[in-house]
């Protein structure tokens, strides 16, 4: 047996790796794009939807780092405590109404 194929490391990337749309995780894509509709809605200016193009590169710089960066901090956030007044209120309130 030749020592040359026990080198060769078989994972293909393209089956690990998060489905991607213009260099960011569809996650993060969608939820850039609903956060800059809500902004345009609320301040009724074209120029808000701006606000895109460094959430973008920002999202792009850490995708690079790490491909499942936003998949990690999505399940961090899920898995985070729950706030001190949560058996108050039985759900998590910041303020009291």
């Amino acid at each position: 047996m030749d020592s040359q194929y026990a080198e060769r490391d078989a994972l293909v990337v393209g089956m690990t790796r998060p489905l991607m749309m213009f260099g960011v995780t569809y996650s993060y894509f969608v939820i850039e794009g609903m956060g800059a509709t809500v902004l345009f809605l609320m301040g009724n200016n074209l120029l808000y939807l701006l606000i895109v193009l460094p959430l973008h590169t920002a999202g792009m710089l850490l995708c690079k780092w790490d491909a499942r960066f936003f998949d990690i901090l999505f399940r961090v956030a899920q898995r985070a405590r729950p706030v001190r007044n949560r058996p108050r209120y039985r759900c998590n309130l910041y303020l009291p109404h």
